[in-house]
């Protein structure tokens, strides 16, 4: 059903030079799940998430435009996340309101994570998604260093997905002009056409991220994979063992030890060319997983 994406396809910032002064060996322990939610109670369990992004000083109140609306052309809505029969909904709607006197057309929903992560692991989701073009959907991880999008549909329905990897704010940043919100390097896949309607039924995306490799699933077939190390030819690495040597690097490879937690979202796109856009459209979640494991 599912073919590896060719990683001619990912559009990958410059690799780097490095040496590795001595051999590197990683033998993985068996994964623990460290987070989930079956999504099974009678409402969202607001213990495990935020309904808003939360950002700035005081996380624990939704204290600035940004929080509820990020890039969107909506508001994120609390009464939009609605627990039914063992699945979480995140409904959009076509609805006015305003926040922090700004106005807006649409209400959509969203959850992220109270609890963060800082080791290597596997994300793991299963849903069903909306129809149409004008949702944007994703299901992703976030620090303020990191960002892996397990996927995104953007804008163009519910067959077209793109993997993403984001370095933000890094130490090692190369000069950038007025911050115009870029990432400081990026690893992304572009729209992937599986010729699949995702919003016909469940179905599960999963990323794992490992010292050297980062594989995204779907229904558990690998159908990508961004390597952290290539040799001097530019061929990459998908060993557990490296040599000491010359090699490249995947700058946008994630830092290890930065909290990230988990999102899944469901947003409006600020621009579409859908003649009759569907609302109200939904995002619907069966399960939220999040397992990790030591390289010892």
């Amino acid at each position: 059903m599912f073919s590896l994406l060719p990683l001619s396809l990912s559009a990958q910032a410059k690799k780097q030079k490095i040496t590795i002064t001595e051999n590197l060996v990683f033998k993985p322990l068996p994964y623990v799940m460290v987070f989930n939610d079956e999504f099974d109670g009678n409402s969202l369990d607001t213990s495990k998430w935020y309904t808003y992004y939360p950002y700035g000083t005081n996380v624990t109140k939704d204290s600035c435009s940004f929080c509820r609306t990020h890039i969107g052309a909506n508001v994120y809505k609390d009464e939009n996340a609605v627990l039914s029969n063992g699945v979480l909904q995140l409904w959009s709607k076509e609805e006015k309101m305003t926040w922090f006197d700004r106005d807006f057309t649409y209400t959509s929903a969203m959850i992220n994570s109270k609890q963060t992560f800082t080791t290597y692991g596997r994300y793991e989701i299963k849903c069903k998604l909306p129809k149409g073009a004008q949702q944007w959907p994703a299901f992703w991880i976030f620090g303020w260093n990191t960002e892996i999008d397990i996927f995104e549909f953007i804008c163009s329905g519910p067959s077209k997905l793109e993997f993403s990897i984001h370095k933000w704010l890094s130490k090692d940043c190369p000069r950038r002009k007025k911050d115009n919100g870029s990432p400081c390097y990026s690893s992304q896949s572009g729209k992937v056409d599986f010729e699949i309607d995702f919003s016909a039924d469940f179905h599960s995306f999963a990323m794992e991220y490992d010292p050297f490799m980062i594989r995204y699933y779907i229904d558990d077939i690998m159908v990508r994979y961004v390597c952290r190390y290539y040799d001097k030819k530019g061929r990459p690495i998908t060993k557990n063992t490296i040599q000491k040597g010359d090699y490249l690097l995947e700058p946008s490879f994630p830092i290890l030890g930065e909290p990230v937690a988990v999102i899944a979202n469901q947003m409006i796109c600020t621009s579409h060319k859908e003649k009759n856009p569907i609302f109200p459209n939904v995002m619907e979640i069966d399960y939220i997983r999040v397992y990790q494991r030591d390289f010892p």
